[in-house]
């Protein structure tokens, strides 16, 4: 049985890779990638007329991923720890590398995911002693830029002149990669990808774009009008399907130490593809073309020799038109709504909802110093606003807006006084009032900068302001950065409610967390966001406990390496559970752990005079004395949890009397969770379960108990 990890396996090259090697009985396969498990969309957006949607998998693709030959598992390859875990459990025969950056993306994403990763899966292998794992590293980038037309068609060994920031990154991949596969005697050989075409493909290449456009016209939800950049330019096009063919068989009999081109041998003008599609489409002589801006970056003349590669055997099979045929046939009939005249009247028709929840979490030193560039390249031409509390203001805010409006970039400002008491729906109405004020449209986007309250007003304003528009997180305290920021949860407070009582689940475009910016934040503050990190170690993750345990100092002294880490591990078991489950229907309620006490105690202080942590943290410490009293939390499970609390100073001191109220106040928490008490008990370290209710008696009894290893 052959076993075969492919990197970037929910990517177009990587779900047709993949659909290839699971016709095959004898091939397992595992695919890994950064976003969830989905075995019925590709992870970017296709376009119906002007309305934008999850772009389906073809249906043979769909079909047959339901192998069980065929797992996949959520993983940054970066992440070579993690990376070689799985290497050990999964003992592949062959890897093939299709994970990469996007064109666009700033130079420090482009050199970690294009040198970076390809540098972590090498190096997986050696420290797993799979040495003589067969290896195909797959990259496209112009391969790799401009060259003069004596050097046409392109063969392996010639180097061309890169054009852009993603054309140099892929050459210094194959180069980095050429040097550690000599170093180690790995059994690598190189993919050179040439412009691959096939159903499915994403509208920023040019065949997706033009059948995305010709399909609408024909529909009729589109003008007989299509917007193209360059047409003078030639490009070498094979299809996705013969390209996954040519992996495989490189993976099989590619010579170790060479580069192969993955293409079709043939040059075709983009003005002739072009007219194929039209003609494709039934279109000709019906399709007015206008001409937008040509790329700055671009190659005007691009094609392969593939006499190396079909010395193994390698030729295309599908012509031109019939891969035509096929993208446009995708844009057609897998984006095609039913026809409705085949509806039986009476019949019960159900409806199928999806929702996009798949986003970046980025974790890196400086992020914030440069965010205007980050959200100028990643969302272009939107209408944005910055929504902060007049401390981060001072602190990051007014320097951010200064930097975007010296290149051109506006960001209104959307300043909210400083603490919790800024997290009502007074303060959010008048919030929704500024964003129009500010003309944000539709597809405008929301910067929220701050701490929890920042997050998750600004989430609350982003889900419902013209019924939904997108948002990014940049939290600056580190509760936020590995709590709040994460999982979709938004809402704002309500004087006559519990916390958080108005609310939505609407998840964020992307997540920036910059470690560096912690040093801000007071001993109190670092606490509180330890708090939040204890709960989420139990809920699974005894990395950060240990973490937490043996590093109190450099992390109570905003070790920006140490937080770092902190954040990074409490973010990947946070996302672990939202993944499975991301509207709380029951998997990652755990994460509920000490916020039932916890979110009545704020209430109690009026959302003043208590941190968010410092009642997680409290909460934390009586659901750990009710598993102890209970028998289900060992003793000396619950003294670690008791010690570790304590070296941070958690929980802070509550008078009894106060801390009674907050109990009195979980009526309101059983109103919120249809009349049952659901209450997350720790069971060791780590472990935690859900209990159906907790009576008062044993709750005072808990509350006691703490109170009296306090004093």
């Amino acid at each position: 049985m052959e076993r075969v990890i492919v990197t970037g396996a929910q990517g177009f090259v990587g779900r047709h890779f993949v659909h290839l090697l699971l016709g095959s009985p004898d091939v397992e396969v595992l695919g890994l990638g950064r976003s969830p498990d989905d075995r019925t969309h590709f992870t970017h957006d296709v376009h119906r007329g002007g309305t934008p949607m999850r772009a389906p998998l073809p249906a043979a693709v769909r079909a047959r991923l339901a192998s069980e030959r065929y797992r996949y598992r959520s993983l940054d390859v970066r992440r070579t720890p993690d990376l070689m875990r799985l290497i050990r459990e999964f003992a592949p025969t062959t890897v093939v590398h299709l994970a990469a950056a996007l064109r666009d993306q700033p130079l420090e994403d482009l050199l970690a995911s294009n040198v970076g990763a390809v540098a972590s899966v090498l190096e997986a292998l050696v420290g797993t002693r799979h040495e003589r794992c067969r290896v195909v590293l797959g990259s496209t980038g112009g391969v790799y830029g401009e060259a003069p037309a004596a050097a046409l068609p392109l063969r392996e060994d010639f180097r061309g002149v890169p054009v852009d920031l993603y054309s140099l990154t892929k050459q210094t991949s194959e180069d980095a990669s050429r040097i550690l596969a000599a170093r180690y005697g790995l059994r690598v050989v190189w993919a050179r990808l040439f412009n691959l075409i096939g159903p499915g493909q994403e509208e920023r290449h040019f065949f997706g774009r033009v059948a995305s456009q010709l399909a609408a016209i024909r529909a009729g939800v589109r003008p007989a009008e299509l917007e193209l950049g360059n047409l003078d330019s030639t490009r070498d096009f094979l299809d996705v399907r013969d390209a996954a063919d040519a992996l495989w068989l490189l993976a099989q009999h590619g010579e170790t130490g060479l580069a192969y081109n993955v293409a079709s041998g043939h040059e075709i003008r983009i003005a002739d593809a072009l007219k194929l599609l039209v003609e494709v489409a039934a279109l000709p002589d019906q399709v007015e073309i206008r001409s937008l801006a040509r790329r700055e970056a671009d190659v005007s003349r691009h094609f392969g020799a593939i006499d190396r590669i079909a010395a193994l055997g390698f030729s295309p099979t599908r012509p031109l038109h019939v891969s035509a045929s096929d993208v446009l046939g995708y844009y057609t009939s897998e984006l095609e709504p039913s026809d409705p005249a085949r509806t039986i009247v009476g019949t019960p028709l159900t409806v199928s909802v999806t929702s996009r929840a798949d986003y970046a979490i980025e974790i890196t030193a400086g992020l914030v110093a440069r965010l205007p560039e980050r959200l100028r390249a990643e969302f272009p031409g939107r209408t944005t606003a910055l929504l902060t509390d007049s401390v981060v203001w001072e602190l990051h805010g007014r320097a951010m807006i200064e930097r975007a409006a010296a290149t051109g970039f506006a960001i209104a400002p959307l300043i909210v006084p400083h603490g919790e008491r800024s997290k009502t729906p007074a303060s959010y109405l008048a919030l929704v009032e500024q964003l129009h004020q500010h003309r944000i449209d539709r597809r405008g986007m929301l910067v929220n900068l701050g701490g929890g309250m920042v997050i998750d007003t600004g989430g609350m304003l982003a889900a419902t302001y013209l019924r939904g528009i997108d948002y990014v997180n940049v939290p600056t305290t580190l509760l936020a950065q590995h709590d709040a920021a994460i999982g979709g949860k938004v809402a704002v407070n309500a004087a006559w409610g519990t916390k958080n009582f108005l609310g939505a689940f609407h998840h964020p475009r992307a997540v920036y967390c910059d470690p560096t910016v912690l040093a801000t934040l007071s001993a109190r503050d670092i606490s509180a966001g330890v708090a939040e990190a204890i709960k989420v170690a139990l809920c699974g993750e005894p990395d950060l406990f240990r973490l937490l345990e043996t590093d109190v100092d450099q992390v109570r002294a905003a070790d920006p390496v140490v937080l770092g880490q902190l954040v990074r591990l409490a973010i990947a078991r946070k996302t672990a559970l939202l993944a499975a489950d991301p509207y709380e229907v029951d998997l990652r309620r755990v994460l509920n752990l000490g916020h039932t006490v916890g979110h009545v105690l704020e209430a109690e202080y009026g959302h003043d005079g208590i941190l968010h942590g410092e009642a997680v943290a409290f909460g934390i410490a009586i659901a750990t004395a009710v598993g102890l009293r209970r028998g289900i939390c060992a003793r000396v499970d619950a003294q670690r949890i008791f010690a570790l609390l304590a070296r941070y100073e958690l929980p802070p001191p509550v008078p009894r009397e106060r801390a009674l109220g907050a109990l009195r106040r979980l009526d309101d928490i059983r109103l919120a969770r249809g009349t049952q008490l659901n209450f997350v008990i720790p069971t060791g370290v780590p472990g935690v379960q859900i209990e159906a209710e907790v009576g008062s008696a044993e709750l005072i009894g808990a509350l006691d108990f703490v109170l009296a290893r306090a004093a």
